[in-house]
Order: structure tokens, then sequence, then C-alpha cells
């Protein structure tokens, strides 16, 4: 059973490392526009999954926390996306992976736990690796630094999901929970890019990207990642999109001919060690 899951997570892996590149293709795109639609289409064939192969109705009392969750995954995409249009996507990539960092300050200020040391080392490893990535080129008018701390945002609003889902999730099924939270997601996404006046319309050629963004990164990255952790513990299923960043700089040099500078290498490899120290101490 878990050599079938540990299968399942590689394919998810690879799916989600699509999220990035394929966004590329979009230039004309808003990045409110695509994160819209990435949440739209996946909400939509889930939904249509559900017409084929009927689902339980959703307990009310789950409704509250599945829609602020819906509210914070439509940031996580809005600030994901734009980060991308702003910087590389290795840094974007990097820095949208900082999620355990959120949740770990969560436990510490809020719930008042006690941090292994493990936990705190590699906290100070994700910071340090950060900022050499970063390197001397912070600026607050710089187009890359802003881009940068668009997907560090991203993180911040994607650990508020993770905190939610890990409970939610327990109690109902994978399908269930997903089509309701990116439709929530889409619903956020669709009230902000009107009342910012973003145009959702797009050209026919772009179908077969935002297609590809549905299905590669949503339906078969996260989903997998949604359905692995009732089975697996979750700082298994928890590291894996630290190789996101790993994977899509490939695909970026690949596509687009993306070089990925020395401070990414050695600062991204520095952060995303601590990432994983830091969530299999946590675990």
């Amino acid at each position: 059973m878990h050599n079938r899951i540990y299968i399942i997570l590689v394919f998810g892996l690879l799916g989600v490392s699509f999220g990035a590149p394929l966004a590329r293709f979009l230039p004309e795109l808003a990045a409110l526009s695509i994160a819209f639609w990435r949440m739209a289409g996946a909400s939509t064939l889930l939904w249509g999954h559900g017409i084929i192969k009927g689902q339980e109705p959703l307990g009310q009392k789950e409704f509250p926390a599945i829609i602020i969750a819906g509210i914070f995954l439509a940031l996580h995409f809005a600030f994901f996306y734009s980060a991308v249009k702003l910087t590389t996507i290795a840094n974007a990539t990097l820095f949208a992976t900082m999620a355990p960092l959120f949740t770990l300050v969560y436990e510490r200020l809020v719930l008042k736990q006690r941090l292994a040391l493990g936990a705190l080392i590699g906290l100070w490893m994700a910071i340090a690796g950060a900022i050499i990535v970063q390197g001397s080129g912070f600026h607050w008018g710089a187009v890359e630094t802003r881009g940068n701390l668009y997907a560090l945002a991203s993180s911040g609003f994607m650990s508020v999901v993770l905190l939610i889902g890990q409970r939610v999730r327990s109690k109902i099924t994978n399908i269930m929970y997903t089509r309701w939270l990116y439709l929530f997601a889409a619903l956020t996404l669709v009230l902000i890019t009107f009342s910012l006046g973003v145009d959702l319309r797009f050209q026919l050629a772009d179908t077969k990207w935002l297609l590809g963004l549905v299905i590669l990164p949503t339906l078969i990255g996260h989903n997998s990642m949604s359905y692995a952790v009732k089975y697996l513990r979750p700082t298994i299923v928890g590291s894996m999109p630290f190789g996101e960043p790993i994977l899509a700089s490939v695909l970026a040099w690949l596509f687009f001919g993306e070089v990925v500078g020395w401070n990414v290498v050695i600062g991204g490899s520095i952060t995303l060690s601590g990432l994983v120290l830091l969530t299999l101490k946590r675990g």
C-alpha cells in the first residue's frame, strides 16, 4: 500500500513543479487571471467528477474552515503568480516553499509549543539560505526583490491553508475537500479581479497552458499530496514540495534558458536542507 502512495507522491511532485514554468507561457495574462482560471478549472473538473461519482454532502460545520482556507489559497496563488512575473522561477519556487517557517512560528507563538533544537537549527538554516539567495541585491524598489517578497508572502498564506487542511481533511474525503477549497478560492479571486478591474479574458491559444495548470500542478500535484497525507506521516508528505524548486529550475532552464546563479544554488541548498530538517524534527 505504502509503495503505491510513494509513487503517487512522486507524480505529485512532478506535477507541482510545472506550476511556475507553465505560467511563463502566459505573459499576456495577469497573475490574478492565471490564479483564477487554475482554481476555477480544477474546481469545475472535480465537481464534474462528483456528478459522475456521487459524494456525501459536506457538513455545515466544516464550511467556515474551508471558506477561510479557500480565501488564503486564493491569496497564495495571487502572490505566487505575481512573483513568477517579477523574479526567476528558481527564486519564486524556493521562497514559495517556506510555509513550514510560518507554521513553526504559529506553533511557538500561538500554541506555545516548545521547539526541538533540530527544528530551530533548521529554521535558522532556512533563513540564512534565503539571505544568500537574495544576496546584496536587496532593495525595496527592485523588481526581483518584490518578486521574492511576494513568493515569501505566498508561503505565509499557504501555511494557513495547511493548518486548516490538516484538521478538516481528517474528517472528509480528498475530493470533497479540494472541490470546495478550489471553488472558494476561485470565488475569492473573481471578486478580487472584478474589484481591481483585471481582465479575465484569454486567447484560444492560451487554453492548453491553462489546462496544463489545472491538470498538472493542481489535480495531479496538490491533490496527490492531499490524498497521501491520510496514509503517510505529515512530515513525509510535507517534505515532498521541497523538491519543487529543483525540478522547476530544470524546467525553466529547458524551456526558457533561465540560468540559476551560484547564490541561488548555494543559498537554495541551505534553505531546502533547513526546511527538511525543520519538518523532520517537528514530526
